[in-house]
């Protein structure tokens, strides 16, 4: 799961905050393991998130997750600024994790760098290189890890990460043939348009592909019940376009 702040400068920040706090309850009341992977936090405050990258594990968690990726909103007065609302926004994506990599990646295909690491980490990290990039040919893809102390276990990292990536892009190529008639998109923050809206002077979140709102924004972001419903009602609408996907085509191969 990856977050990453927008357009509204540190308030943006706080906001992405508190949706990884709020999808770091959510996981703990389904019994998920929660695993921080990368945390960029502004300066300026503990409490703000230019970007984190996570990885869920657990039953189901996928299949409840996989709905929440895009462009969250935020509309509120914010503490730099009391004087109006700001709107605000922090995009999500959901990238699922296949089991055995080595189904989505072929070894030739991988090209891989190692280097020293930039951050912060002891004598280990900065005097050795334990940084590694993975680059897969085909698509030109690259992605680095270097938060850990040794090669190997950041190379794995890099690996994990890299095959999700990968497996997105072959989920996203099998729902693309849909997009024209569903409501729902398996989450990628890729997408410009909003698909929730946290509105703090009417105290209700809204969700734009099913036209819902629930009340109580605090009561929302404890990731609890609140959040359980709404998740509930988009696996739901998902389950009805996906049958009425494959009556239409029932139709289509009896009328040829």
């Amino acid at each position: 799961m990856e977050f990453n702040s927008g357009a509204g400068g540190v308030e943006a920040a706080l906001f992405t905050n508190e949706l990884v706090e709020m999808y770091r309850l959510f996981s703990e009341r389904n019994g998920w393991k929660w695993i921080p992977f990368e945390i960029d936090r502004i300066k300026s405050s503990t409490t703000g998130v230019r970007s984190a990258i996570v990885s869920i594990e657990g039953e189901c968690c996928y299949a409840k997750l996989r709905f929440e990726g895009g462009v969250h909103r935020v509309q509120r007065t914010p503490i730099t600024d009391k004087t109006r609302i700001h709107t605000s926004t922090s995009s999500i994506a959901i990238l699922p994790e296949p089991e055995t990599p080595e189904l989505v990646i072929k070894p030739g295909d991988l090209r891989k760098e190692t280097m020293r690491s930039s951050g912060a980490g002891g004598a280990n990290v900065n005097a050795n290189s334990t940084a590694v990039r993975l680059t897969h040919i085909p698509t030109g893809i690259s992605v680095k890890a270097q938060d850990e102390r040794y090669l190997q276990v950041n190379e794995k990292l890099a690996h994990k990460r890299l095959s999700a990536i990968l497996l997105k892009r072959q989920i996203d190529q099998i729902y693309s043939k849909y997009s024209g008639t569903r409501k729902l998109q398996v989450g990628s923050s890729e997408r410009s348009e909003k698909i929730r809206t946290f509105n703090y002077k009417d105290n209700r979140v809204v969700d734009h592909r099913l036209k819902h709102s629930i009340s109580g924004v605090h009561e929302f972001l404890e990731g609890g019940e609140k959040l359980e419903e709404m998740v509930e009602m988009l696996m739901e609408m998902a389950l009805e376009e996906e049958l009425e996907e494959e009556e239409n085509e029932q139709k289509m191969n009896r009328s040829i």
